[in-house]
């Protein structure tokens, strides 16, 4: 999406240069935080402070919660306490627990001592949920009505409450006596229904999606993926409501999600950070491991091949497409296990649909198979090659792209099964294990063929 804001980083820096603070502040003013905050990560540190003390106050809290954690992490150590004081205790609860459990044990604990004694407790709170939780993701500000208050009774609440954030007032939960959530009512149905003296149990909808705190963060995508709506309120086994969570915070586990699926089926692992964040030796460490050991595994084809070095001998013409027909049968099985892994990732796949799903990569392997034998087949033919050899290809290629189709969607069937991450199954070590089985399948092929028809 095209930006059409005027600020830049260069405009920034150049007006910092010139300490031209009048302008500064009017380009802060009519800028996004978003976009003020982004600038904000890429320049300097120490100029980052300077253009960070030119914002305005009320408006130094959200542009803090957008920072880069790292630049998050500089400014708690290098501002003073109690200006970092005001921006943590200022954050949302669900920004701020971001925030903190991502932090260093003793950056957190410093900040948790800078938190008033009423935030410190909704912030332990929060924590006190498992790692990649619902509970982490949730916002403990709220507004509640109670089933007999009118619909002007309800604005009269609105209005006095001035601490809430916009978002927090999409929807209005109306809970009974125990704080039990027993409906919801938009903040669109409040405005347009008239006359005021109607009470909220009227209008309010009864039947709410809820979510649990416990459960993993990945449900709460699937949740809102399906029921395509901006927050979900959470409540407790018992009913109790004890927050909601946002589609912006559903947004960001979403993207930690797909990228993880991305770098492990890359075959390396999963990075915390941006690609230019990342430390170097952090960058090694993650991809050396894989690396090594589909290295190691390249050996296992190096001693394949070595069994057949007689055969290989004798017909030599072997080596000219061995590169292809292994290729081929790693690269189907890329095709179905980067099919499979997506829709088990995002719940278009259950496990009970693998004989379903195996079934139809049955055909396309063999529709597939049979496009690239007959492509290698005329192949060989023009360059004059005996028909045997096109022959050898052809079905050689065939079965691989079939059997590179089926082994491609049944791993990560098998991974999950095992309770292990499907997107495990890398692209290089699916071409690996294809390699090895390519080998064996083309001079067994190529073997049967030159007995029989020599």
């Amino acid at each position: 999406m095209k930006n059409t804001l005027l600020i830049t980083k260069e405009l920034v820096l150049d007006f910092l240069e010139k300490q031209d603070y009048i302008n500064l502040r009017v380009l802060f003013r009519d800028s996004e935080d978003a976009d003020i905050a982004e600038i904000f990560s890429e320049v300097a540190l120490f100029k980052s402070i300077s253009l960070f003390r030119l914002l305005p106050r009320l408006r130094r809290v959200e542009v803090f919660a957008h920072l880069e954690l790292e630049r998050q992490e500089d400014f708690i150590m290098e501002l003073p306490d109690l200006l970092v004081s005001y921006l943590i205790n200022g954050m949302e609860p669900d920004d701020r627990t971001r925030l903190l459990e991502k932090l260093p044990r003793e950056i957190r604990d410093k900040s948790l001592s800078q938190l008033n004694p009423e935030t410190r407790q909704v912030a332990w709170k929060l924590l006190s949920y498992p790692p990649s939780s619902v509970g982490r993701l949730m916002s403990s500000d709220f507004l509640t009505l109670t089933p007999d208050m009118t619909v002007k009774e309800a604005f009269q609440k609105i209005r006095w409450t001035k601490t809430l954030s916009d978002e927090s007032l999409t929807y209005l939960y109306v809970v009974n006596e125990r704080e039990e959530l027993i409906g919801e009512v938009s903040l669109t149905t409040l405005v347009s229904t008239d006359p005021l003296s109607v009470s909220v149990d009227k209008i309010m909808r009864k039947s709410v999606v809820t979510l649990d705190p416990s459960h993993p963060e990945t449900e709460a995508v699937q949740v809102f993926r399906k029921y395509d709506r901006s927050c979900f309120p959470v409540v407790s086994e018992k009913g109790k409501l004890l927050g909601f969570v946002t589609s912006d915070d559903v947004f960001d586990v979403a993207e930690e999600e797909a990228t993880e699926d991305i770098h492990q089926f890359g075959g390396h692992g999963a990075l915390e950070d941006s690609y230019f964040q990342t430390p170097l030796h952090t960058m090694i460490q993650k991809r050396a491991g894989w690396l090594a050991l589909l290295f190691v595994g390249g050996f296992i084809s190096c001693a394949t091949l070595k069994a057949y070095e007689d055969v290989i001998s004798q017909w030599s013409f072997l080596v000219f497409f061995l590169p292809i027909v292994s290729a081929s049968g790693g690269n189907s099985g890329t095709q179905a296990a980067s099919l499979i892994i997506r829709g088990l990732s995002i719940k278009e796949l259950s496990e009970s649909e693998v004989l379903k799903v195996l079934s139809r990569e049955v055909v396309i392997g063999f529709v597939l198979g049979s496009i690239l034998a007959f492509i290698g087949y005329f192949r060989a033919y023009s360059w004059g090659l005996d028909p045997k050899i096109g022959l050898i290809l052809g079905v050689s290629v065939w079965v691989l792209v079939l059997c590179g189709a089926m082994a491609g969607s049944m791993l990560p069937f098998l991974f999950k099964k095992l309770k292990l991450d499907p997107a495990v199954v890398s692209s290089p070590f699916i071409s690996t294990c294809m390699d090895v089985t390519g080998i064996v399948i083309y001079i067994n092929i190529a073997g049967f063929i030159m007995s029989r028809f020599s």
